[in-house]
This record gives structure tokens, sequence and C-alpha cells, in this order.
């Protein structure tokens, strides 16, 4: 359910390890293990930004060749160099499994959050990372909008839709950066009105705070260096990390022990919340300017908030609370769970987006962080002129329709106006042609649609040219009769004006024939309208990002990890089931098994268990799948012999006295007929005698097999088995119980004499009522007889035995 970021890698022997797996052996695997690579996603190794996360990072961070982030592992006993959008996509793997293994089908759309800072560069990255785990994302969604719909979809008493919207802050203080957000809400919708983040602002930079401080201080007292040493440097951030936690909750000084830190010393230091705040006071200011910021020319008061919200794992400082309710002049909220809130709204839009769910409609208007302007080229590379096409604050997802006057290609190029955190300010430069001019030598009209997309990321969409011609008008044909029905009554009502018609005099004919000559000059000079005609462009864009073939080649590398960990997987689950059996077979040999092996063989057996064990963390440390099937086969050939021998003694008896007791049933059935019984007098002599001779066989095979189970040593392999018994007995039941079991034959009664009928009948009374009443006399008993059984005298009566 709470899944850090974190991929570890190594040897073959290990395979990769993922989230809670990761974290917990980072410790053995510090150089192989990444973390905290979210942030690194679509970043140059020279953004000074990341110098200072590639600082405090444990593992080896390198620059590839097109100035891209790297990651040196260990894996397969190589060493690979992996970017940040391949680790993610490895992380999103793991997450599908999970996913999966819950629902129990396969998943393929998801919805995954970003930071609203994120430029388009870095969201196409993400998309990558997420195309190279086989996941195709419906929305690339900002965390603070993410967080206003897992907050408004359950409002029941929202606004309506042309009433004045609910105004909710949301603030966001999470590991790595703080955003804040004010929304506003109504039925069935939100706008996200203004949206500011600090990406150097996170609970991750409150922790190197109190890291730094006690590194100096060990410094000092005990003279030793904790950045020398990477296993050293990661156990005082884990402990710090609690600490800070613990003075969150505590305003006295919190201790800090560690033992056998480094070079066997143990270390010890104390901080109080006041120190704490002390040394993190640039860091709370930043905050304040960042809530005064949201205020600053925003589209709002403070006094139209109406609520504030906080979530994120820093929200618990006490300080941070302090500081926002101080500026937005409210209470601090905390309905939303500040861990979970953000992948709640994910799981929601997903819902949304997907045919597969039916959920409530909930429109989300975002806005873009950064303006974007488009700057175009004349054909000797000079600037032709530009134009800011979204402004910053502008609603997402959003298209427009640009004209341009062009005699040769239009070269574009979009990038953003405002500062952005990120090197990358140029998103692409996009060619639309080929584009000629008019026929007069006039420019040519150029329609360009531009679009920043329900991910944020901006594309020149489509592009045509319109051209404008004369061509000449058609005469109009009669219109065609539509109801078919009438059509018989409008012919002949038509054919009366045409007899009218000719029988015209001859000054009308006189008219027809100008009419044609009318109708020949016009022919010479036909009527003609403008016609408007669209041709579609090419459109050429060139981003900074990936290629369909680099795409490929994350894609197979990816696949062949998750081969290779099945292959490791497996071995080591072969590996286990030795090591397993091992042990268990030790103790139940000292236990309910030791009676059933010889002490000689068991000393033999107990000798080759512990040879396997040392094998185990020997030789047989890293081999292969089948030596490890091999070996569990040589040692099950002794151990389910003596499994076999205790399940046989403990089965033998009951089988016995399942035989006994069929044996038992047949005798019982044999004193009933040798006593007259009327139950079974219908069988013949031939049966009577088979089932007395089966019973006299088989209890000779019974005695038999009693006598051999009572000379059965345990550590003998059994003379009997219980299998063997059972079979004894179901070839006893299926010739005795035929017999035991014969039902009855059926006897018919004698045939009823048909009686006479009464010469004499009442008027009112029917034969059929006459018979009744009959019957009724025959059937009834004398009043002076007692009934023979009690039942009979009461109908309701029942016998309990």
């Amino acid at each position: 359910r709470d899944n850090p970021t974190y991929v570890g890698y190594g040897a073959c022997t290990d395979g990769r390890k993922m989230a809670l797996s990761a974290k917990s052996q980072i410790s053995g695997n510090v150089k192989s293990t990444i973390m905290g690579f979210k942030p690194l996603i679509g970043r140059e190794y020279d953004d000074p930004m990341i110098q200072q996360n590639i600082s405090d990072m444990f593992s080896e961070v390198l620059k590839q060749d097109d100035g891209s982030i790297g990651f040196r592992v260990d894996y397969e006993e190589k060493q690979l160099v992996l970017s940040p959008e391949n680790v993610t996509a490895s992380l999103l793997i793991y997450l599908k499994s999970v996913a999966e293994a819950k629902l129990g089908f396969a998943v393929n759309d998801c919805v995954i959050s970003v930071p609203l800072y994120f430029c388009d560069y870095q969201r196409r990255a993400m998309l990558f990372a997420a195309k190279t785990a086989g996941l195709n994302v419906l929305r690339l969604m900002n965390d603070t909008s993410a967080i206003a719909l897992a907050y408004g979809i359950y409002k029941q008493d929202l606004p309506a839709e042309k009433e004045k919207s609910r105004l909710v802050v949301f603030v966001d203080i999470g590991d790595n950066n703080t955003q804040i957000s004010a929304v506003g809400f109504n039925k069935g919708r939100l706008d996200v009105k203004k949206a500011l983040a600090d990406p150097q602002l996170g609970g991750r930079h409150f922790g190197e705070r109190i890291c730094n401080f006690f590194k100096t201080e060990f410094t000092k007292k005990y003279n030793i260096n904790v950045d020398s040493r990477a296993r050293a440097a990661l156990r005082l951030q884990t402990e710090c990390e609690k600490l800070k936690k613990t003075m969150s909750a505590n305003t006295t000084s919190i201790p800090l022990n560690i033992e056998c830190f480094m070079n066997d010393i143990d270390v010890s230091g104390r901080m109080s919340r006041e120190q704490f705040e002390e040394l993190t006071h640039d860091l709370f200011e930043r905050l304040r300017h960042l809530l005064q910021e949201l205020l600053y020319n925003a589209p709002f008061t403070v006094e139209d908030i109406d609520a504030v919200e906080i979530v994120g794992g820093s929200t618990r400082i006490p300080k941070c609370k302090t500081i926002i309710e101080e500026v937005l002049h409210k209470t601090c909220s905390t309905t939303l769970n500040a861990d979970e809130a953000t992948a709640r709204g994910c799981t929601l839009q997903c819902a949304i987006l997907s045919p597969a769910f039916k959920v409530r409609d909930f429109a989300i208007n975002d806005i873009v962080q950064s303006g974007i302007k488009l700057v175009w080229y004349n054909a000797d590379g000079t600037t032709g002129g530009d134009m800011e096409v979204f402004t910053k604050g502008h609603m997402f997802p959003f298209s427009k329709m640009l004209t341009f006057y062009r005699k040769d290609n239009l070269i574009l190029e979009a990038s953003y106006s405002n500062p952005i955190p990120h090197t990358q300010s140029v998103i692409g430069r996009f060619e639309i042609g080929p584009i000629k001019p008019e026929e007069d030598g006039s420019s040519t009209k150029v329609k360009v649609k531009v679009k920043v997309d329900i991910h944020g990321i901006f594309s020149v969409e489509s592009a045509h040219t319109v051209t404008k011609i004369q061509v000449p008008v058609e005469e109009e044909k009669k219109e065609e009769k539509k109801d078919a029905k009438k059509t018989e009554k409008k012919e002949e009502k038509m054919e009366t004006e045409e007899a009218q018609e000719n029988g015209s005099d001859s000054d009308e004919k006189m008219k027809e024939n100008g009419s044609e000559e009318i109708m020949t000059e016009e022919k010479k000079k036909p009527k003609t309208k403008t016609k408007t005609i669209q041709n579609p462009l090419e459109v050429t864009t060139t981003k900074k990002g990936y290629t369909p073939k680099e795409l490929q080649d994350a894609w197979e590398r990816e696949n062949s990890m998750i081969a290779t960990d099945k292959l490791i997987k497996d071995r080591l689950n072969a590996k286990n089931a030795v090591e397993e059996y091992v042990y268990d077979m030790r103790d139940k040999m000292y236990g309910h098994l030791s009676k059933f092996i010889s002490e000689a063989d068991k000393e033999v057996y107990m000798a080759e268990l512990s040879k396997t064990e040392d094998w185990l963390y020997d030789e047989g440390e890293n081999c292969q799948k089948q030596v490890y099937i091999n070996k569990l086969a040589e040692l099950k050939k002794v151990g389910d012999k003596v499994q076999m021998r205790s399940n046989e003694s403990e089965g033998r008896q009951g089988a016995l006295n399942l035989l006994g007791s069929s044996l038992v049933q047949v005798r019982k059935v044999l004193e009933l007929i040798n006593n007259k019984d009327e139950k079974y007098d219908h069988l013949s002599e031939e049966d009577i005698k088979a089932l007395a001779e089966k019973d006299l066989e088989y209890q000779g095979v019974f005695n038999d097999l009693c006598n051999k189970v009572a000379n059965q040593k345990l550590h003998e392999d059994p003379v009997v088995t219980v299998a063997q018994i059972n079979l004894k007995r179901k070839e006893f039941d299926d010739k005795c119980q035929p017999i035991v079991n014969k039902p009855k034959p059926k006897v018919e009664p004698p045939p009823v004499p048909a009686e006479e009928p009464k010469k004499e009948e009442s008027a009112g009374e029917t034969p059929m009522e006459s018979s009744d009443a009959n019957t009724a006399e025959q059937a009834a008993p004398a009043a002076d007889t007692p009934p023979a059984d009690p039942a009979s005298a009461d109908p309701t009566s029942m016998d309990l035995d």
C-alpha cells in the first residue's frame, strides 16, 4: 500500500529489489540502491538545482553523453548506467504487478501525478517511463489537482454551477517540494485559480539541516568524518528522520544515540524543537513568502478563502501549521489523508476517464504555470515576430487557431515566456510546409492549430492553407418529391399545367423564345462564386526527448531484466526449498520420525543433512536451479521413505478397523438369517451360502493381516500397506453388500371384485357419492374395537423411535 521510491540492483544472485524490500536492504547495498529519483526525471546533470540533490545521494551519479543524468549500478556481475526514466519504469512495473495481484486482472490504464512545476520535457520523460513499463497514461495530473479532486468529488453541499465557488487552499509539503493551490469548487467542477510551488522546500531539506548539524557536532566531538562512509551517513540520515518526527510531537529535548557508528565508536547528541526551528529559519521564511505570493495579484482575497487543507508528511511540523494559519487567517484542516490524498485523486481521475467504471463526472480545469510564446522565423533565419499564445495561469487542456500570411515554409519555436525551475526553457521547433505564394504573388493564408493537451504538453496539432478560388454557379435542379404516396397526384397536376401552357396563345410562345435568347447570352457570361479550399500541411516537430528506437531499446532491456529476475527468483526458491527441507527433516528425525528409522540409517542421514547445509553456504551458494532440484530429490529418497513409514503406521489400524466392521456387519446378517428373520427370508440358498463362504474367507484374510501388522517393525518398510487393506475391504464389500442389500420382491395384491350398482338410489345422491360412502363404512372400524396402534387412533401422533 505504501511503496517508497527505492529500487535496488545487485549481483545476479540477488536480483532487483523494489520499494520496501529495497529500502530494508539498502544498508548492505548502498551503492546499487537508487532512491529519491523522481525529482531527477527529465533533468540535466549540469542543472544547479540537481547538483544539490546529487550531493546527498548515496548511489553513483554521472553525466551521460547527451548531458542527462545516469546511475551506475551493479547488475548481473556487470555495471549498468541507467537513467532516472529507466529506474522509474522499473518501479512502475512493480506497482503494476502489485495492483494486478490485488485486483485479479490485468492493469493497462493509469493516471500519474507530477509536480505542477514540471515542464514540457519532464512531462514527456514521465510518459516515456510509463510507456517503457507498458502502461497507457490517461492523464498526467498535477499533484495539487489530484488532491483537490479527492477533496471535492465526495462533497454533496457544493454550490451550484452559477453560484459563487467555494474557495479552498491546498498546501502540500512533501518530501521534495512544497506546492500550494487555490481551487474553486462548484457542483461537478473544480477550477484552479492560482498555484505556486517551491522545488527546494520539502521534508528532505528539513532533514538535511538536522544531519548537517550532527555531522559538524560529531566531527568536533569524536573527530570523525561522517561523509567519508556512505553507510554511516545513511544511518545518520535514518536516525535524524526519526528525530524530526519525534520533535513534532514533543517540546522537550530529544536524544540521538547510535551504537558502533564509525570505527566502533558510539555517538550521541540532543536537539530540541527550538534548535530545530532556529536551524531551519530560512526554510520557514520561504514557506511564508510562498503563501504571501499566493495572495499577491490573485483573483481572490484572503477573506474569500473558505477552508485550508494541508497534506504531506512535513505538514506535521508544528511551525509549518503556525505559518500557514498566520498568513491565510484560517485554521488548518486535516480531513484528507496526508500520505494518500494524491494517490486517491489519481485513482478517481482514472476511474472517471476509464469506460470500465461508472463514476460521477467531475470536470477539472487546471492552469499552466508559465506562459508559452511562439517565435517565427523568415527564410533567411531572421526573426519574423513573436506572440504569447498561452499566458501564465491559462486554463488547459485548451487549443487555439492562429493565422499567418506566408510565401514560404513557416518555422515556429515554442518556449516559456516566464522563468521556470529548469534549464530547458525551449519547448521545441515546428516546421510547417510546403507553403507557396498565391498565383498573383501575394502571401498565402496559413491556419495553425496549437494545443496544450490533457498532460500539460504543448504541441502544434495541425496546419493548413486557406485559398479562395472562383467557381461557376450551376443551375439549381428541381427538388425531388419526398412523399411517394402523393407522387401520382402531383404528376397529374403537372400534366394539367403543361396542357394549359401548351394551349397558350402565340404571344406567350414569343416570350418563351425571347427567354431562350436571354439564357443564351447568360451562358456566354456564367455566374461565379468564391469558394474557400483548405489544403493540409505537414508539421515536422523537433523536440528534445526520446526517439522510438530509444523507447524500443529501453523496453527490451526492461523485459530482459524481468526475465532475469524471474530466473533468479525461481533459483532462490529452489535453494530455499532445499534449506527448508534440511531444517525440517532434522527436527523431525529428533521428533516423531525417530522411531521409523534405524539408528545406523539415522546417523548416516543426519550426516548427509549436515553436509548439505554446509554445501548450501559454500559451494552451493550460487548454483543453477536444476542443481538444487537434484539435491532435494536425493534427500527425499530417504526422507520420503521414513515419512511413508510414519504415515502407514498411523493409517494401518484405522484401515483394519474398517475391514473388521464390514466383517461384523455380515456376521450379524448371517445370524439373523439363521434365526429366520423376515427381513432376509427372500434370500435364496445360493445367496446365503455365498455370503457365508465370503465371510469365512475374508475372516482368514483379516486374521492374516492382523498377524502381519502385529509383527511389523516401525523402522522397516511395511509388509502390509493401508492401500492393500483398503483394497481387501473394497473387494469384500463389493461381493457381500449386493446380497445383504438385496431387496424383497414386490407382491402384487389380489384383484378387487367389482361391486354391483344399487338398484335404488336417492334422488339427490350420485353413484360417486354412494361409492365414497361405502368405502367410508368399510374403512371405519367398529366403535367398541380399540385401535391396534396408538398412532392410528391419533393421526397427529409420531413414533419417535
